[in-house]
């Protein structure tokens, strides 16, 4: 018997295989990203839930949560040489000393590294209360030189991973630091102290102690419920590489707003390098300012109600603003850990009064988040 040939693919037929399956992974890399996208959502919340933790062990520990940033040589100075005074910061996360008050500084996530399981990078430092000594036997780092998983969120995915830092009194003066930064901002309205006499804008909270609260679960009488603790903001805001010198800073590259960097283990610099909200005012009897806010004011009191900018829609970089909140797990969603320790999906379509009512500890409003 004469064995019948067996006939293959035509060259079409096999261009049709091709193009289906093009077809078909096309169809399904938009559902993986959304998993993946997903999977790293749940990751952040649990990042969240970790702060929140640690934030009531530390206040359990302490008697209080700790400040966002406080420099204590503030606490004894000055503004500008005169009148009005900088906010006193006597909480127990610094010692009230004036001999040691140019060394002692603080922020809100070094004051957490114990309760974050990182006590070795806490006790690190070659000078005890001051989160911008160098670490012990590494003049190149300082505690922020080191990325913690907890405070960098999967879906935040900044251009670039860390600044570098100097500063005229580190040994050698001057030494170029590389800074690292976090995903997560905490609320510098409650964790801050607002004086009308020292005012609350972004250099206030960075230069004048108004970021260095002794906030206690008791005075926040809005409820810890109704109250913003941190909130996700990316590692990277505006276009631009930033660099911090001196107190201050410059950007290479910048676009026509702001570009700011989260660094979570630095003081004396500019705001736009520090991570905090709660800063940033917006008029609701405005419009103008609704896309970028007013954060020179000193105050956010309008018509006897404090009302702030709330997140907006992720814009490209070049239009982004450093003290806004943008959101990166996707154009509208994002996450925020309330001061009762839960973590909440909000959208960018909250109300000013809402959100505002959330950011203020102690303001008395009756307005529930979406």
């Amino acid at each position: 018997m004469m064995r019948r040939a067996r006939k293959g693919f035509t060259l079409i037929e096999l261009l049709v295989v091709i193009a289906i399956i093009g077809v078909l992974i096309g169809l399904l890399l938009p559902a993986v990203q959304k998993v993946r996208e997903a999977a790293n959502r749940v990751q952040s919340s649990n990042n969240l839930k970790q702060i929140g933790i640690a934030l009531h062990a530390a206040h359990d520990t302490m008697g209080c949560f700790p400040p966002t940033v406080a420099i204590q040589w503030g606490s004894f100075t000055a503004n500008g040489g005169g009148p009005p005074a900088n906010v006193d910061y006597t909480g127990p996360y610094l010692p009230h000393n004036q001999a040691t008050s140019g060394n002692d500084k603080t922020t809100f996530f070094y004051c957490l590294l114990p309760f974050l399981e990182q006590q070795n990078l806490y006790d690190s430092e070659s000078s005890k209360n001051n989160v911008i000594s160098q670490v012990k036997g590494d003049p190149t780092r300082m505690v922020g030189s080191f990325p913690i998983k907890t405070l960098q969120a999967p879906n935040d995915q900044p251009p670039y991973t860390s600044a570098s830092w100097s500063w005229p009194f580190t040994n050698p003066a001057e030494q170029v630091i590389q800074q690292t930064f976090t995903s997560y901002v905490p609320n510098a309205r409650a964790f801050g102290r607002y004086v009308p006499t020292v005012g609350f804008n972004v250099w206030n909270i960075a230069w004048n102690n108004a970021g260095a609260g002794t906030t206690t679960i008791s005075s926040i009488t809005d409820g810890t419920t109704n109250t913003l603790a941190v909130v996700e903001k990316p590692q990277v805001t505006g276009q631009g590489v930033m660099t911090f010198k001196d107190w201050g800073d410059s950007t290479s590259g910048g676009g026509s707003q702001q570009t700011a960097n989260s660094m979570w283990g630095v003081t004396d610099t500019q705001p736009e390098g520090l991570a905090f909200f709660g800063g940033n005012c917006n008029d609701p009897t405005q419009t103008w300012d609704d896309q970028y806010g007013q954060w020179w004011l000193g105050s956010c009191i309008f018509n006897g109600v404090e009302s702030y900018q709330p997140p907006m829609p992720r814009p490209v970089p070049a239009q982004q603003n450093g003290f806004n909140i943008y959101p990166f797990n996707g154009s509208n969603v994002y996450l925020a850990l309330m001061c009762d320790g839960s973590v909440r999906t909000m959208n960018t379509n909250i109300t000013q009064a809402a959100w505002s009512a959330a950011v203020t500890p102690a303001g008395g409003e009756n307005i529930p988040l979406p």
